[in-house]
């Protein structure tokens, strides 16, 4: 199936049509309202005018008799009057009409002038209004062109004629340029950002300085580098670190079988399939420690929750354990936390195998209820070492990957020497179970000391 492509216009061209057509709207629902008012005031004014000499022509008969010819109308207005008896006779007229026979009549009960069928067609509005002559009853008919209101509405049309096509180009080119302008920042924002690849993402785009939805996208666009950026030079230095630390038993395993393959006779298998089994379970456990913070970093490291008793998962570590120093664990009662019990557990054995490792005659494990006020509902795991200690200044920097403190902590060679991942796993597992990791002042006592606190199942 061919799938056909259409290329839109520009945001600058959609968004100028859009305000041409609500210009033109805009305009066309102005004029038509001026038109409309303007229109009933010359109507209005009209009406007002022959009623006006409607009353001066009654008032000139008041004597009993009309002057011949009536008076014109006052201000040179165009229009006639004709006062018409009861059998239809004209008994005075103005000069314009004078000589001719009644232009209308006015049914008995009503008040709407019909025309006489001789006078034909015409275009003029008429007022009727009846008076009596002594006894004798008279209609006042008065009447006016509207020529004027036909002037004046074909006049405003064709002056609409050239006024709205200018107003609609001048309204064009204004959005167009207008629109441009703003859109200038943002078209040098997609230049920038066409030019930023992945070896370059310390570049930014441009920030206008006004705080409008141009500047705020900008300043978003600029966040979200910042994070691309981190997050790249840590997957570089991640795999760079992942890289090296893989190496290490591979390089291992593979000078053990060569040692042995150069003197197959000679060679001690026994020792060397051992020292393989060793590096490759080590390789093992680093490359699901891998798997692990990759999972932590694409959020998805808590799988299940569910109450963990934390004091019975640390006796179960404890107890199976196999630590070349002892570990105690201390817990008076049941502290059940909520989570996923695999990963809890992986958290409570990194910090064991950590303490372990550094330890020089003991490791204590504590799990309490947390007696600070300002953590109610929080359980405290500790795990302390007499070992040599974290200096103040790393006391942070431990949880970050492959951080080894070589220079206070002694590393040990060998299947124990770690990668420096367990306590970055630990903060990330501690941190997807609303949990808090530190490494505390042990006080005067010597050693390290890790808490951990986590959200009572009760408080959850």
């Amino acid at each position: 199936m061919t799938r056909i492509s259409r290329k839109r216009s520009s945001l600058r061209l959609r968004l100028t049509v859009l305000a041409t057509a609500a210009i033109t709207v805009t305009v066309a629902l102005v004029v038509t309202v001026l038109v409309a008012t303007v229109v009933q005031a010359v109507r209005s004014n009209v009406e007002t005018t022959l009623s006006a000499y409607a009353d001066s022509v009654a008032r000139e008969g008041a004597g009993g008799s009309w002057p011949t010819p009536l008076p014109p109308a006052p201000g040179g207005f165009n229009a006639w009057a004709q006062v018409v008896d009861a059998k239809g006779e004209v008994i005075a007229s103005t000069s314009n009409v004078a000589g001719e026979s009644a232009r209308y009549t006015l049914s008995p009960g009503t008040t709407t002038p019909v025309p006489s069928p001789s006078l034909g067609p015409v275009d003029e509005r008429v007022i009727a209004q009846r008076y009596v002559e002594g006894t004798r009853p008279v209609v006042i008919y008065v009447g006016g062109s509207t020529q004027l209101l036909s002037l004046l509405t074909s006049d405003i049309q064709g002056h609409l004629l050239y006024v709205l096509p200018l107003v609609l180009i001048g309204a064009v080119g204004v959005s167009w340029l207008l629109i441009g302008r703003t859109l200038r920042p943002v078209e040098r924002m997609r230049a920038e950002a066409a030019e930023i690849t992945g070896s370059d993402l310390h570049r930014r785009v441009p920030e206008p300085e006004s705080n409008d939805e141009v500047g705020r996208l900008a300043r978003t666009l600029n966040t979200m580098l910042d994070r691309l950026e981190t997050s790249a030079s840590r997957q570089r230095r991640f795999v760079a670190d992942a890289s090296h630390e893989l190496r290490t038993p591979l390089a291992a395993v593979r000078t053990s079988l060569e040692v042995g393959l150069a003197h197959p006779d000679q060679a001690p298998w026994p020792q060397l399939a051992q020292r393989a089994v060793a590096e490759t379970t080590r390789m093992q456990r680093l490359v699901e420690q891998l798997l692990l913070l990759a999972r932590s970093d694409a959020d998805t490291l808590e799988a299940r929750r569910e109450p963990v008793d934390l004091a019975a998962l640390a006796r179960d570590i404890a107890a199976g354990a196999a630590a070349r120093v002892p570990v105690e664990v201390h817990a008076d009662a049941p502290l059940v936390v909520t989570g996923d019990p695999d990963q809890l557990t992986r958290l409570i054995r990194n910090l064991v195998d950590n303490a372990t490792r550094y330890a020089t005659t003991r490791v204590d494990v504590t799990v309490r209820p947390d007696v600070r006020p300002d953590q109610p509902g929080t359980v405290l795991l500790q795990v302390s070492d007499d070992g040599p200690g974290i200096p103040p200044e790393d006391r942070e920097r431990v949880f970050d990957r492959f951080v080894r403190l070589q220079a206070s902590r002694t590393r040990q060679s060998g299947q124990d020497s770690g990668a420096g991942l367990g306590l970055s796993l630990v903060r990330d597992i501690a941190t997807a179970h609303d949990g808090t990791v530190t490494a505390a002042d042990p006080g005067t006592t010597p050693g390290a000391l890790f808490e951990v606190r986590l959200p009572a199942a009760t408080a959850s």
